[in-house]
């Protein structure tokens, strides 16, 4: 019994270390449900939805990563690209009905 327990244990405490780190240390807004993600290798990409507005979503990216490098809105998506870790991050923000999908992408 006692094994079991920290044989569980060790897998939670493991699951925690590689989510904190396992999308390239890119914070997550709290409301983030997550539909989508690619990142065996570069580049990768993670999809998720909020009900956050465009603008809350945009500074809270600049908030975590500092400002962009630069930015766009095309086709009604804005595009925000920042360096981090030697990598380039894209973030394209766009609105679904009553949501927004975020999509962040991660290359080298």
């Amino acid at each position: 019994m006692r094994l079991a327990v920290l044989l569980c244990l060790a897998l939670l405490s493991y699951g925690q270390s590689v989510a904190a780190k396992d999308f390239y240390q890119i914070p997550l807004p709290e409301d983030a449900r997550e539909f989508a993600r690619l990142d065996n290798k570069l580049p990768a990409v993670l999809s998720y939805f909020s009900q956050q507005s465009n603008t809350a979503l945009r500074d809270f990216y600049i908030q975590q990563l500092g400002q962009p490098n630069s930015s766009q809105t095309r086709y009604g998506r804005e595009h925000l690209y920042f360096t981090l870790n030697g990598n380039q991050v894209r973030v394209l923000i766009s609105s679904r009905d009553n949501w927004r999908q975020v999509d962040v992408m991660v290359q080298n």
